[in-house]
């Protein structure tokens, strides 16, 4: 099954709440629902982004940086696409 953007977005918005329940820096929480945020906002499938230019394609969407890239790269290969 592929993952749509929308589906990177609500798993990017649920990893939030979790580290905002566990009490996680308020920052690192923002980062994961401004990702969430860009993400919904491209103009193509990130699954497409990581087959052209793999994490560093990700890294040049302003609000994801490299570790949120690896992250998404992850959800991206547990759905069976490679990075």
């Amino acid at each position: 099954m592929t993952l749509t953007n929308q589906d990177i977005a609500r798993r990017l918005r649920e990893h939030a709440n979790e580290l905002a329940r566990s009490g996680n820096n308020l920052y690192r929480v923002r980062a994961f629902r401004s990702a969430a945020m860009a993400v919904l906002g491209l103009p193509a499938d990130v699954t497409e982004l990581l087959a052209s230019g793999g994490t560093r394609e990700l890294e040049r969407v302003p609000g994801i940086g490299k570790s949120l890239a690896t992250t998404i790269a992850g959800y991206a290969n547990e759905s069976g696409i490679a990075a």
